[in-house]
């Protein structure tokens, strides 16, 4: 375990460490412009010069888009952009150090979250990258350090103006409110039985007519799942191990309902879909993809998958409270389900929102001695 006399510098180690791998990732990336970044800037440059929101899929990211029309409208260049996101993972980096302190009561697990975090250049690589990503998993760890250190509802309220940039900074962003709902509903729980039974009725009514009403429209503003089901890819942008089927699938017909299209697909091809599915959900954690170097590889197994096996140890910890454990569970699990229902991207960067739980974890479960406040 870490010495106790470098209590006193171990800040100071993180912050350097935080700052060297920020400038070499820039030496590195510059400002990385990719394929999805040009729908952005060109969301954002009609939100700048002239002040009207297109209404087509982009609206789903105008979280993001609107950062940087802010950017555009002052005439800072890209370079602002990636300099905004680096000091936020900053900021975020010492959010996730004060949460996993305050959840496991030492700094030594505090220290090793962070470094983690700050450290795993797959991670904060992202900070250079005209993307989401990197937005909005600074301010996915921000949020939740206001969210779980919040003892009253008006602190909880502090919370709520992060929760809407971040349903509007990517899809995948409503993983974040439900986790939200069943952390703040079992809080209750802990207060009233009562009322926490009246919330369940109404949020299951509410929730029913919000899916009912949203998820073919959803379905029909991003992608063909069908097309992606067919294809039997593992993850985007590569053939690699494609699922096949020994008989011919049955395709539903093009015109009929989406939400139609995905249960006939299900229900006519049950194996090969269960197959397709826990695949993806096995590489959407394995991150390991053949197009990696060796070095690459070896990285990921050695740094990340102990740190899995350090998250489920830490997470049966008592330190948690049961809404804690349950925010967090809902988090990696829904947002894991939901890669593994349509595609885990080429480049792991659907799992980077994911990483600072699962480090904060990995420390509360690192073997250590007495507990210290």
């Amino acid at each position: 375990m870490l010495p106790t006399a470098f209590r006193q510098y171990h800040v100071y180690f993180l912050f350097a460490t935080w700052l060297l791998l920020q400038l070499y990732l820039y030496s590195y990336y510059g400002v990385k412009i990719v394929f999805d970044s040009h729908r952005y800037i060109r969301h954002a440059t009609e939100m700048a010069v002239h002040h009207h929101l297109v209404w087509d899929r982009n609206v789903l990211y105008s979280g993001y888009t609107a950062v940087l029309a802010f950017f555009l409208k002052f005439q800072l260049p890209f370079k602002a952009v990636v300099a905004f996101q680096s000091l936020l993972s900053g900021l975020a980096a010492s959010c996730l150090y004060a949460l996993t302190q305050r959840v496991s009561g030492r700094w030594q697990a505090a220290f090793l979250a962070t470094l983690a975090y700050v450290a795993w250049p797959d991670l904060q690589a992202w900070n250079f990258y005209i993307h989401t990503d990197a937005l909005f998993c600074s301010i996915l760890v921000i949020y939740t350090y206001l969210l779980l250190k919040a003892h009253r509802m008006r602190q909880l309220l502090l919370a709520m103006p992060l929760l809407g940039w971040l349903l509007f900074l990517r899809p995948n962003g409503i993983v974040i409110g439900v986790a939200t709902f069943f952390y703040v509903l079992f809080l209750l729980k802990e207060h009233s039985q009562i009322i926490f039974r009246r919330v369940v009725v109404v949020a299951s009514v509410l929730f029913i007519l919000i899916v009912g009403f949203s998820f073919n429209r959803i379905l029909h503003n991003i992608f063909s799942l069908i097309a992606i089901y067919q294809g039997g890819s593992l993850f985007g942008g590569h053939p690699f191990m494609a699922v096949t089927s020994s008989t011919p699938l049955y395709i539903p017909a093009p015109t009929s309902p989406l939400w139609q299209q995905l249960v006939l697909f299900i229900g006519h091809n049950p194996i090969y879909f269960t197959k397709l599915f826990v695949l993806k959900f096995i590489v959407f954690f394995a991150q390991i993809k053949p197009y990696y170097s060796s070095l690459h590889s070896i990285a990921i197994a050695l740094f990340i998958y102990p740190a899995y096996i350090l998250a489920v140890r830490g997470y049966r910890k008592p330190t948690l409270t049961q809404p804690q454990r349950l925010f967090f569970v809902v988090l990696v699990g829904l947002q894991a389900t939901i890669a593994a229902a349509t595609l885990p991207d080429w480049d792991n960067r659907f799992i980077v929102p994911l990483l600072p739980s699962i480090f904060l974890l990995a420390a509360v479960g690192f073997p250590a001695g007495q507990r210290e406040r």
